[in-house]
């Protein structure tokens, strides 16, 4: 899987290196002070995921002894295997992420702005996310008497409720950024997240989210369980009507 995301981005870079000629010596020399910073964060989070199962950081040198120990564990969440290997490649996929946006903008401050730009968009994102998550698990979840939904319901809530601080926070910052003379490319990143129609629906879909998680947690005892469902129906409905009004535009 590993040489698989490597194989990955130096396809990637070479379909932008055809379109846009941008491969320099620089940008090689850049890149490789790119990969020694990511080879020491690799290297730190390695060792706390070793730490976490058991092992010293000094063991870190013994990580191919180590991870053969393991070859056989299921390759699923909180195994070491599983642990180390996701670490090494989201810290490959990162790499490869700058290096295609340095070889697009050429700058290194519009890679960080558009770095951030991306941030912001996934931070936005957020209440369409939360609103999936809601039709989907959580209402067949309660439906069904599932005691997961509990959780569910909690991080819906809780989340969504953070979101909407962020939503504003980003808001607020991204209407300064698009008024200051970036590339084209890199300003249209923050025309979405200036517009006030889409950030309105999305400050109201994430209250709607709030209302959600909150009344899955507190109704059920309080008016009962099929009450509490048609209410779970209701504003999960008018959720949906907040996502068709934002693309319907």
């Amino acid at each position: 899987m590993i040489i698989f995301m490597m194989l990955i981005t130096v396809a990637l870079w070479g379909f932008v290196w055809v379109h846009q000629g941008n491969i320099t010596f620089e940008w090689i020399l850049t890149m490789i002070m790119f990969f020694a910073l990511i080879i020491l964060s690799m290297t730190f989070f390695i060792g706390k995921i070793l730490e976490k199962h058991g092992y010293r950081k000094k063991e870190l040198k013994k990580l191919h002894v180590i991870l053969e120990e393991h070859w056989t564990d299921p390759w699923e969440q909180g195994y070491l295997l599983y642990d180390v290997q996701r670490s090494i490649i989201y810290h490959l996929l990162l790499w490869g992420f700058l290096g295609t946006i340095l070889l697009q903008f050429k700058d290194f401050s519009l890679v960080l702005v558009s770095f951030v730009s991306i941030i912001f968009m996934l931070i936005e994102i957020y209440p369409l996310f939360a609103t999936m998550v809601a039709w989907l698990l959580c209402i067949p979840l309660y439906l069904f008497g599932n005691e997961k939904s509990k959780g569910l319901f909690e991080f819906i809530a809780l989340s969504s409720l953070v979101g909407a601080s962020g939503i504003l926070l980003i808001w607020s910052i991204a209407s300064h950024l698009v008024t200051i003379k970036y590339p084209q490319p890199v300003s249209n990143m923050f025309l979405t997240e200036s517009n006030l129609f889409i950030v309105k629906n999305l400050l109201v879909l994430s209250i709607l989210n709030v209302f959600f998680g909150m009344s899955g947690l507190y109704l059920p005892q309080r008016v009962g369980r099929k009450q509490t469902g048609a209410i779970l129906l209701m504003i999960a409905m008018f959720m949906l009507l907040v996502v068709l009004n934002l693309f319907a535009r």
